[in-house]
């Protein structure tokens, strides 16, 4: 009777400490899986009407990204570069090469990295230049239209939602099936630059109610702190904006840069969303890149958004509820009126 009780009684610890042995693993594994979810969800911050994320380079490296998708290649500060240089293959250029941004600061490179650098859990699909940024945009541009979000050699696949500042990191079996309050919208991509378009309508409506549209095709381009920029040097674009009779204003940054600008009473996007009393801006320098615009955050704030780049699709939520509207600002349904923050950073007059 002892010995039965003395083998129940070993029986009994074994199988504590198997249990003791799974438990642990599966805390180890839920720790692992929460901290592979955290490394796919990444917290914003929106500094000088841009947004930005804190991330890991190369696995390792602390750094502060602004995000982009408004750029051809991926930028990284020299500066963060130099200070690590046995983390990064740098290959020296023939000569160097120039990026004119439509607004701010242009760049010149004289070396550049490799595709695969590795951003947080996404890796670059293209070389990646080094300019000094002066600390200006912090340590890298980061287009997400040239970085995938798994290990294939494909585009991203990106969550945004602006209003609860959050990007994630999307898997194919994470995307929304039809319906559940999405509506996706074709993009095309460019060959050249690598960017891509949405293909919409746009329609401008003035002070006395006159409404003129047309079809357009807009850059994603989420470092363009504006709802809209025209590339006016295009003539088809300059007759839009002619027809509208829409009086042009004079901008410009607290660096004195001239930035001319209209205000349409209404910009209609894709015959589905309205935003009112939002200015535009009119881009006058000519730049060698697709569509008649830049499609700016202004927009990409006011709703849950995904870009599939994969697939060539922007899928944007349904309108917000009523909580998040209020978190948001007034009235962020399909019919928004403009914020007048759009224009903090702009001092605007009659020409």
């Amino acid at each position: 009777m002892r010995a039965t009780n003395s083998s129940t009684s070993a029986d009994r610890v074994r199988r504590g400490h198997c249990g003791l042995r799974r438990a642990v693993c599966c805390a180890l594994s839920l720790s692992a899986a929460f901290s592979a979810h955290a490394q796919r969800s990444l917290p914003l911050m929106r500094d000088g009407e841009h947004l930005y994320a804190e991330v890991l380079l190369q696995d390792s490296i602390p750094a502060r990204a602004m995000l982009e998708s408004g750029i051809a290649f991926p930028l990284i500060d020299s500066a963060l570069v130099w200070s690590h240089p046995d983390l990064f293959r740098l290959e020296k250029l023939d000569s160097a090469v120039r990026f004119r941004m439509a607004v701010g600061a242009n760049y010149a490179a004289r070396y550049k990295l490799a595709p695969g650098l590795s951003v947080s859990g996404s890796r670059s699909l293209c070389d990646t230049y080094v300019v000094d940024m002066g600390g200006r945009k912090g340590d890298l541009l980061w287009p997400l239209n040239r970085f995938t979000t798994d290990s294939a050699a494909t585009p991203g696949i990106f969550g945004l939602d602006i209003a609860r500042g959050r990007l994630e990191l999307l898997a194919e079996e994470e995307l929304p099936g039809e319906g559940g309050g999405w509506t996706a919208w074709d993009m095309t991509r460019d060959e050249r630059s690598g960017m891509y378009c949405l293909q919409s309508s746009l329609a401008f409506v003035n002070d006395r109610g006159r409404r003129v549209a047309e079809p357009a095709e807009l850059v994603v381009d989420l470092g363009n702190a504006m709802l809209l920029a025209l590339f006016a040097y295009k003539p088809e674009v300059k007759k839009f904006v002619s027809r509208s009779r829409i009086q042009e204003l004079e901008g410009r940054t607290s660096a004195g840069k001239r930035l001319p600008v209209i205000r349409p009473a209404e910009v209609i996007f894709m015959d589905a969303y309205t935003f009112r009393g939002q200015p535009v801006l009119l881009l006058e320098n000519r730049m060698r890149l697709p569509g008649h615009g830049f499609l700016g955050i202004r927009f990409f704030e006011r709703f849950r958004v995904i870009f599939d780049f994969r697939r060539s699709r922007l899928r944007i939520a349904e309108p917000l509820s009523a909580a998040d509207t209020r978190a948001a600002g007034p009235d962020c349904s399909r019919t928004v009126p403009g914020s007048p923050d759009a224009t903090r950073f702009l001092c605007v007059k009659s020409r």
